[in-house]
């Protein structure tokens, strides 16, 4: 007789795809607030960065959410997602200021994140402020 494996959700998930919801996740937790509106932008993230994600993306946004509960340093998560091409990576910041200006205020913390997280994924400086600029005039 033959064992099937049990389905793990883990298993659904390539460890860049959790790498990059654990890190939006934390970015939104970091006024201490998490919102249906930063969820609906991370959801939406997950379905236009990968197709194949769309109709999983509830679950994964929910596993990334117990992995954030349990996280130490990001610096382990930017470790796969700067292998990403530029735009790519861009897209990832871009997101991360969407969440971030979905409150209409940029607090100091997030604001640390954000440099940090640009700075360990090899964001030019330039174009984190180009996108900065093009989100705060939106709130």
């Amino acid at each position: 007789m033959f064992f099937k494996k049990k389905s793990n959700t883990k298993d659904k998930f390539n460890s860049l795809d959790i790498a990059i919801g654990t890190i939006l996740i934390h970015a939104a937790k970091m006024d201490g607030e998490y919102h249906e509106k930063e969820k609906k932008i991370i959801l939406q993230f997950f379905k236009t960065f990968r197709s194949d994600l769309i109709n999983d993306a509830e679950d994964l946004l929910i596993y990334c959410e117990k992995e954030e509960e349990n996280i130490i340093e990001i610096q382990n998560l930017t470790k796969k997602i700067k292998q990403l091409e530029y735009n790519e990576r861009l897209n990832i910041i871009e997101t991360l200021i969407k969440i971030i200006y979905s409150d209409d205020n940029l607090h100091a913390l997030e604001d640390r994140l954000l440099r940090k997280i640009a700075g360990l994924i090899y964001i030019e400086d330039m174009h984190l402020g180009e996108i900065k600029i093009k989100y705060k005039k939106n709130t």
